[in-house]
């Protein structure tokens, strides 16, 4: 009894030829993509461990109000911080409207800040009010 060789298309070989050469390449790859997911699987895991540790300890929060001496000097704080920043933006407005054309750099800035403010004092506001035992 003779082996023959298998008589196979040049199609076949074809596809035979390019998954024998591609094998490696392949292989690394999946090794790649098996190391992302994993990592990924992890940086969920922690992200979810710390919003839930973050939701808890907002939950504990109790802000008590201030002493008169210790809002003067955080209003205080918050009026020079504003003075500075309005006048950088107020710079950085006046250079953008001679010179940049549909930037809005210094409008998102200003916007930003304005945010902030608010949100400081809001907080001024409500961390003042006592809160009744429940």
């Amino acid at each position: 009894m003779t082996k023959q060789p298998l008589r196979v298309g040049r199609i076949r070989y074809g596809l035979w030829w390019l998954e024998e050469a591609t094998a490696g390449a392949r292989a690394r790859v999946r090794a790649v993509a098996d190391g992302t997911a994993t990592a990924g699987r992890e940086l969920r895991w922690a992200a979810e461990l710390s919003v839930r540790a973050a939701t808890v300890q907002i939950d504990h929060v109790r802000p008590e109000p201030m002493n008169d001496g210790r809002l003067l000097k955080l209003m205080a704080f918050l009026a020079f911080a504003a003075l500075g920043i309005s006048l950088v933006l107020g710079i950085g407005v006046s250079q953008w409207l001679m010179t940049a054309e549909n930037s809005m750099v210094f409008a998102a800035a200003g916007a930003l800040a304005v945010g902030f403010a608010v949100l400081a004092l809001a907080f001024l506001v409500f961390a003042s009010r006592r809160r009744r035992n429940r």
